[in-house]
Formats: structure tokens, C-alpha cells, sequence
């Protein structure tokens, strides 16, 4: 794991407890020096849904992640004109790091659709991917139709779990992860309601979304 680079890419809309422990547990587990986490600025498979301003998610994630070790927010799909592919992340990423295989940590419920993503066949073959469960569901319930995954160990690097491989040669690793059921849906659903989000966020995100009025609005962006 000495030349991986693990990018953790999501809306973060806003950021929340679940993805916090979800990165600790990941950078932890595999003995990384860093995991960077990758807010998406403009994300191509949600056009007709709201989604908060890109610089407010990016403020929120880094102010979540402030004085945790070995949690780095990079800002690359913010300074990218037009939508934020995710093969245009990896590749970049790639780019930068010369040598190191890069690892690209997702929701097991984003990897279910990634056949409708941009150039998805390119981005299979680009990196290897590791999956985090949701509350209730493995990773492997998630496997997109199409998209054939032949098993390939009961050991995800230095996680307990199951690893399978793609039909190019990448991997799928699908980690036994402790789960928080918590939602950026149901965090923006408490702002609404005017409850507390006292454990969901953290102090400095809760703070941000209070001073910025965010998720107000019916529409919640």
C-alpha cells in the first residue's frame, strides 16, 4: 500500500459523521498515509436533483476533517471546468502521483450505477475501487448489471472482507466496515425541521451550515 494513493469522491452534501468514520477506517485499515477526500463540483449523474454550491460542500468537508490525521480535502474538481467526471479525477490524480496505483473509495450505492457514468469502461480499467456498505446491504448487493466481478480473495489489502476482480484485471474491494446510518439526506432534513444535528456533523460543519442558511429551502440545496 506504499504507492496507493485513495481518493474517497462524493457529494458531500454535506458532509457527515458516517463519511468521517468511513475515511478513518478506510486510511487506518490499510495503513495509508493519507486518504483524500474529493468533494465533486458539478456531479453528471445528478442534473436534475439540487445540490448545495460547490465551495459551501468543499468549507464543510474541510472543516469536518480539520485536525484529523491523514485527512487531506483537495479542491481539483472545483478548479476543472464543466461536469465532474470521475475518470477526469483519476486520471489527474494519476498524473500527479507518477508510479502509484490509485485507489478510489466509493459508496457500494454510487459503484450500482456506474455504468451510466462517463466513459465508465475507461475508469474500470483506470484504478481499483473499494466500496463502503450501506446500513443494512452489502457492497456486493451493489454490483451494477453488466459489470461481471469474479471473486478474488476473502482479504480486501489488509481488510477483512471479499475482493473481486474486473474483467480487465482491476479489483473491487468490498470491506467489512462499521456503519453509521447517517444520511446527507437526513442531515438536510433536520435543518429543515429545525432539529439538531448534535452527533450527525460535526461541530464546525453544524456551525457552517447555521452561519451560511443552508437547507432551508424545500428543495434542500
Amino acid at each position: 500500500m506504499d504507492r496507493t494513493v485513495a481518493i474517497y469522491g462524493g457529494t458531500f452534501d454535506p458532509f457527515h459523521n458516517g463519511h468521517l468514520r468511513m475515511a478513518v477506517e478506510v486510511r487506518e485499515g490499510l495503513g495509508l498515509p493519507v486518504l483524500y477526500l474529493v468533494p465533486s463540483a458539478r456531479p453528471p449523474h445528478k442534473p436534475h436533483l439540487p445540490v448545495t454550491v460547490a465551495e459551501h460542500r468543499l468549507a464543510m468537508a474541510r472543516a469536518a476533517v480539520a485536525g484529523v490525521g491523514g485527512l487531506e480535502v483537495l479542491d481539483l474538481e472545483l478548479r476543472r471546468e464543466g461536469p465532474s467526471y470521475s475518470l477526469l479525477t483519476v486520471l489527474e490524480v494519476k498524473e500527479a502521483s507518477p508510479g502509484a496505483e490509485v485507489l478510489f473509495v466509493i459508496g457500494a450505492d454510487a459503484f450500482s450505477e456506474i455504468a451510466t457514468w462517463h466513459r465508465y469502461g475507461e475508469l474500470l480499467d483506470a484504478c481499483d475501487f473499494l466500496l463502503l456498505p450501506r446500513p443494512g446491504t452489502s457492497p456486493e448487493a451493489a454490483f451494477p448489471p453488466g459489470v461481471l466481478l469474479e471473486p478474488d480473495g476473502n482479504r480486501c489489502y489488509s481488510l477483512p472482507g471479499r475482493t473481486f476482480r474486473l474483467p480487465g484485471g482491476r479489483k473491487v474491494l468490498c470491506p467489512v466496515l462499521p456503519v453509521l446510518d447517517i444520511s446527507s439526506r437526513s442531515v438536510r432534513e433536520k435543518v429543515r425541521r429545525g432539529r439538531s444535528l448534535r452527533g450527525l456533523v460535526a461541530p464546525e460543519v453544524e456551525r457552517y451550515i447555521a452561519d451560511h442558511g443552508l437547507y432551508h429551502d424545500e428543495e434542500g440545496g
